[in-house]
């Protein structure tokens, strides 16, 4: 019989090769064809179970089939929620049942249409789309004015259409139905000439617009296109007109009036309006037959639909704002003193001797609160659109009056017909939302093309999505989990939750690796705590491979918990590694890199071009984790033929194999053929095993270094004198190892 330490350098030297050959043999290979041809056929967790040859094949690829007839236990196992500590798998000593657990998808994140994080990330995009329409128009503001500094001739501004489409803006004129030829008769019409082409073939848009220019008959300019108070009086009309609806989308006859979202430019442009046209009133009717002042007043006292009353549809009516401001008795029991007592109207609607609406304090006074309030309203309605849509996109399963988001369809039905609630029957439906998070339009996106957006693929760079070209789109798509059935699926991450907790487990284990009770191990815990909270955070926002390398804390995390040293890995290489193609041989992933590497490629869904893919996902395993199953399978089967005819071979194999994931000694004491390594490397006596577990770890201390476990070329040394330790415990022969390691022949035990 060949000596255990010739036939592990053999084996050793070549191991790709030993492991062909193991994965040549026709049993070995038939069963390896079965298993990843039908794993993904499984339907569930006891399917998978009832099937024992795929069962068998996953258990002895663990190191586990002499628990294959256990199978309510490995049930646990597998529907354990990695994720959580006090998880069955996760409570287990043996980490061969959290590895097993964490190659199947029998605990996957149950299926949302978003994620909380997708969610919050398109709250925030609408509501600071909203925010963000004062500052689109300033700067579109400042870029008319500088532009009509320029402008010689009528076809300086239609000839620019930033410049064309704001003017049509201002005087809401859809530019999509009006020609640049009947534009050019409007413009260098005579506005006061009853017969010229603005006032006969034009409406009053357009004779209005007309009025803010000075363009010749032949669309030349005498002294200037526009008069300074021409230009001034289009930019606040502009600013007026261009705030962002909140609400009333479809903007149907008999609908409450729409809730606009005032930019700051816009409040003080109503402010300045105010002040001086309040300074004109002299009765209440002449107040009331100004929708603008009205609106600044009921603002400014916080009369809208939720400052008033009790929730929507509750704004106090502008008859009631007249008897309020009219009638001080009915005012008190209002509760609305404060506001009748800010004006002069006497009780027949006049001012009376005062002679104004209101005192120069009180009009400032009433701008006070008005800058302080002007969207309260807004913000109000925008609370409850927001919540609405919260509450309906969560809503995975039939509560109450809300039916379950179940599908694309569900998404796309509109707030009347989704539940049975009647008070958001008015606000923006979960369709539209989006749509103005991404800053899309209905026109842009029609339900019929969102409905094949939200089916497709949208991270495939040739698919659907991608063939818009359109970041907007993407995004859109991006933001909801829908499988091609239309059906709510999981969220598309770089890692897998399983992954994702076996990483948190081994940096722990890392982290603490080596470290005795006390303080610097409890600092060292805490710390790898919130370095795992923060990579758990920090991934979720990891889109594509670019966003994960430009991410130091990201990288060394993954490192680390891999038993990889950061310092050796720049960007550079990490990104050869981690775009080279797995199935050839001849790529850096699988010539230069460390063999770890071929692991930590394959938990991440990114492709080789480093965008993320759905490709390596499976129903029951993922592309990655049938690979390392299969290849566990070839090391279990090595190590078991050559177990057969010699068991220093396959302890020396197994050793070699599990040592980059020793962390703690305690892990020798509780793994029988490790401790058997250790003991016969060192002859360490029989009886040791019968001390107190704390003193054969210090013992242990003295032989075993676990920072040398990481590095193969250590662990192979320390196989070779274990072989060679074997063989002469076993009287398998010597060999120069075994006479340089035993000086000649003796060896010493007495270490105790």
């Amino acid at each position: 019989m060949i000596s255990a330490s010739m036939a592990y350098n053999l084996l050793s030297g070549n191991m790709k090769q030993s492991l062909d050959r193991v994965a040549s043999q026709a049993t070995v290979k038939r069963d390896a064809e079965y298993f990843k041809n039908n794993i993904n056929n499984v339907k569930d967790v006891d399917d998978f179970i009832g099937n024992y040859r795929l069962y068998s094949y996953a258990m002895t690829a663990y190191g586990l089939d002499d628990m294959t007839y256990a199978k309510a236990f490995m049930k646990k196992v597998l529907e354990s929620d990695l994720t959580d500590p006090e998880s069955f798998a996760n409570k287990l000593t043996d980490t061969r049942y959290k590895e097993f657990a964490a190659a199947f998808n029998f605990n996957t994140p149950a299926a949302d249409a978003q994620s909380d994080a997708q969610e919050d990330d398109l709250i925030g995009l609408y509501t600071q789309s909203l925010q963000d329409s004062g500052k689109a128009a300033s700067t579109e503001s400042d870029y008319f004015k500088s532009a009509m500094t320029g402008a010689q001739n009528v076809n300086d501004v239609l000839g620019n259409p930033r410049l064309k489409n704001y003017v049509l803006t201002t005087f809401g004129i859809d530019p999509t139905y009006v020609s640049n030829a009947f534009l050019k008769n409007v413009l260098t019409s005579d506005v006061n000439d009853p017969t010229s082409f603005v006032n006969t073939q034009a409406n009053a848009k357009y004779q209005e617009m007309a009025s803010y220019f000075n363009f010749n008959a032949d669309g030349s300019v005498t002294a200037s296109a526009q008069t300074p108070d021409q230009e001034s009086s289009l930019i606040e009309k502009y600013t007026l007109n261009s705030l962002e609806k909140v609400v009333d989308y479809d903007d149907q006859p008999g609908e409450p009036d729409d809730i606009y979202y005032v930019t700051a430019a816009a409040a003080q442009y109503n402010k300045a309006y105010y002040e001086k046209t309040i300074k004109t009133v002299t009765t209440v009717d002449q107040l009331m037959s100004d929708d603008r002042m009205v609106s600044y007043i009921k603002a400014a006292f916080s009369l809208g639909k939720h400052g008033y009353g009790q929730g929507i549809g509750d704004a106090l009516s502008d008859f009631g704002l007249r008897q309020a401001l009219t009638d001080a008795s009915l005012a008190d029991q209002l509760g609305l003193t404060e506001l009748h007592d800010a004006f002069n109207f006497q009780s027949d609607g006049t001012v009376g001797t005062s002679g104004v609406a209101q005192s120069d304090a009180n009009i400032a006074t009433t701008s006070t609160q008005y800058m302080v309030r002007y969207n309260d309203e807004a913000n109000d309605f925008i609370d409850d659109i927001t919540a609405n849509y919260k509450n309906l996109i969560n809503s995975t399963t039939s509560v109450g009056s809300f039916s379950a988001i179940k599908s694309v369809n569900d998404f796309l039905r509109d707030n009347a017909s989704i539940d049975f609630n009647k008070k958001n029957d008015d606000l923006p439906d979960m369709y539209h939302v989006a749509l103005q998070a991404f800053g899309l339009t209905e026109a842009e996106l029609p339900k019929s093309t969102v409905r094949k957006l939200l089916t497709s693929d949208a991270y495939d760079p040739n698919g659907y999505v991608a063939s818009f070209k359109d970041d907007r789109i993407t995004s859109f798509a991006r933001a909801f989990n829908f499988g091609i059935d239309g059906k709510v699926s999981s969220e598309l991450q770089a890692l897998p939750a399983a992954v994702m907790a076996k990483y948190a487990t081994n940096y722990k284990s890392r982290a603490t690796m080596g470290l005795d009770d006390g303080p610097i191990k409890d600092k060292a815990a805490k710390d790898a705590t919130t370095a795992v909270d923060d990579f758990g955070k920090d991934m979720a926002g990891a889109k594509s491979l670019d966003d994960f390398l430009k991410s130091d804390k990201l990288t060394s995390f993954v490192l680390k918990a891999n038993g990889l040293d950061p310092k050796k890995y720049d960007e550079k290489t990490l990104r050869e590694i981690f775009t080279s193609d797995p199935s050839d041989s001849k790529s850096y992933l699988n010539t230069k890199a460390d063999s770890k590497f071929k692991e930590i490629v394959a938990d991440f869904n990114f492709d080789t071009e480093g965008s993320l893919t759905r490709a390596k996902i499976g129903a029951i395993q993922n592309t990655g984790a049938t690979e390392r199953t299969q290849q566990s399978y070839l090391q279990q089967t090595l190590e078991t033929q050559e177990g057969e005819t010699n068991d220093g071979v396959r302890l020396a194999l197994y050793f070699a194999r599990k040592a980059p994931d020793i962390t703690s000694l305690y892990t020798i004491l509780g793994d029988k053929a490790l401790f058997q390594v250790i003991t016969t490397t060192y002859s360490l006596p029989s009886g040791i095993s019968s001390m107190d577990v704390d003193k054969q770890v210090d013992l242990l201390k003295k032989f075993v270094n676990l920072d040398d476990l990481q590095d193969s070329k250590k662990v192979d040394k320390l196989m070779k004198r274990f072989t060679a330790m074997y063989d002469l415990q076993n009287n398998s022969g010597t060999s120069p190892a075994l006479t340089i390691l035993t000086n000649g022949g003796t060896t010493s035990t007495s270490l105790l």
